[in-house]
């Protein structure tokens, strides 16, 4: 039979107490040895806690042990094998599985019969109630050194720890000053970091951190989760503090407004309206500034990490002037005229023959009740949608002289009203590399070629809200060439 052992310890304090590695294996192996079993091979997790399954060696055997590479599992105790209650039955459930029996050397358990598996169950229970003990204990100690004023986790910069003490390091002191002072005349952390030639992430960690006013804030609750900031608790600190409190909570109240006051900068025009069909996903919106204009344009960026994107991209202002052009010489909805059948009252007449006929059947009880519910309704939306057909009138005329009167209108929106007129008219915008396909609603399909963009730039520097041609410096161009 072949046997693998499995060791682990999660702290040096373990060793300390009789249970390091070498313990373990020793012990093991001695114990392999008397049952004459051979030995397939030895797991070892140095520095893994047994609350989760998350440890290499562990891993690697289950694998060995999915490819039943063993026969029997052997551990010193069942901690060390896992602490969790849902870990240490889905271990023995697999473990089952594969046909692989389990020994603990220092508690005798069977896992082939009820009663060993009972026991087994009570152990891992006091395991993880010891566990959780040891974590309630280690959160009230945390909490006692913030009472006390004493910092448990890492210096952050412009302090240093000497001895037992934390003491200021004056040159990165004198840094993070001029941080808190650059952020309290309103310039950014993108700015302060580029200014001061720091990573945005460094500037944010020190202007968000109170340890510089005197404080200590407890920022993860029991479970380790992040607690708002507002939600923090501070704790007067034993080090010194580089600011005053009072700047400190000037530029976190500075932070608070600028982030309650970020609002969209432009509304896309034709957002989730213009399609790639090559990487089967829309267009992003994008806006970049170029001779002191904004420019809009769409491009096919990936939408999620590792995604297709092929990069094509579509400038807004160009489309737009071919689309209201394409409207200016009368856009007319195809949709179908209604047919006026000569004998639509024939077939409202059969239609009320069949339903009658269908009535009468199921009054002498010659077909179910439902069965008959059912073919009538259909019946009726049958006759309903002749009914209709007759009476659906669209003054096409009139829809199109008002679409006319739009191109006066348009640059008098603002660029909300304009994205909600084009979704109204517009049900898709599809971009392949040589051509726009704008499927307008109500059946309409309008070609653009990718060629008559630029031609746009070059022919059209500004489209304008009347008539009356508008002048331009001959350097002077609304349409930056693509």
């Amino acid at each position: 039979m072949k046997a693998a052992i499995y060791i682990r310890v999660s702290t040096p304090g373990q060793a300390i107490n009789g249970e390091s590695l070498d313990m373990q294996k020793d012990r093991l192996l001695e114990y392999v040895k008397n049952q004459k079993w051979e030995l397939f091979k030895a797991y070892e997790d140095g520095g893994f806690s047994g609350k989760d399954t998350n440890r290499p060696a562990f891993q690697q055997m289950m694998r060995d042990a999915a490819l039943k590479k063993f026969d029997v599992l052997v551990v010193y105790k069942i901690d060390r094998l896992s602490r969790s209650v849902l870990d240490f039955h889905t271990t023995m459930k697999s473990l089952e599985k594969y046909g692989i029996s389990f020994v603990s050397i220092t508690q005798q358990f069977d896992t082939t019969n009820s009663m060993g598996r009972l026991m087994l169950a009570i152990l891992v229970d006091f395991a993880n109630f010891e566990r959780e003990i040891n974590v309630d204990r280690a959160i009230d100690s945390y909490l006692k050194r913030l009472q006390d004023g004493v910092n448990s986790g890492a210096i952050p910069f412009g302090y240093r720890r000497e001895g037992k003490d934390v003491v200021i390091v004056p040159e990165e002191a004198e840094q993070v000053k001029k941080m808190f002072l650059l952020s309290s005349q309103g310039l950014s952390m993108n700015q302060i970091a580029k200014q001061m030639g720091f990573s945005g992430d460094h500037v944010r960690s020190v202007l968000r951190n109170p340890f510089y006013c005197g404080y200590l804030a407890r920022k993860r609750d029991k479970f380790d989760h992040r607690i708002k900031e507002g939600s923090w608790e501070w704790f007067k600190g034993k080090q010194e503090p580089i600011i005053p409190e009072e700047l400190w909570r000037r530029v976190a109240d500075l932070r608070k407004r600028k982030i309650k006051n970020v609002v969209k900068k432009s509304t896309s025009l034709f957002g989730h309206l213009i399609y790639c069909p090559y990487c089967e996903h829309n267009l992003c919106f994008h806006s970049r500034t170029q001779k002191r204009r904004v420019v809009y344009y769409y491009q096919c960026n990936p939408v999620k990490i590792g995604g297709p994107a092929c990069s094509q991209y579509v400038r807004e202002e160009p489309l737009v002037v071919l689309l209201l052009k394409f409207l200016d010489k009368g856009y007319q909805f195809h949709i179908s005229a209604p047919r006026h059948d000569i004998d639509i009252e024939d077939k409202v007449a059969s239609l009320d023959r069949r339903i009658n006929k269908i009535l009468r059947l199921v009054s002498e009880e010659l077909m179910p009740y439902e069965q008959g519910k059912v073919q009538i309704e259909r019946l009726k939306e049958q006759k309903a949608a002749l009914l209709a057909s007759r009476i659906i009138e669209l003054d096409y005329s009139s829809i199109s002289d008002r679409l006319k009167q739009i191109r006066p209108l348009y640059s008098f929106m603002t660029r909300e009203e304009q994205s909600r007129f084009w979704h109204i008219l517009i049900d898709k915008i599809e971009a392949r590399h040589d051509k726009l396909i704008v499927y307008w609603r109500f059946g309409k399909k309008h070609f653009i070629r990718r060629s008559a963009l630029p031609d746009v730039l070059k022919k059209e520097c500004a489209f304008t809200t009347d008539d009356a041609p508008r002048r331009h410096h001959k350097n002077e161009c609304k349409f930056p060439a693509c």
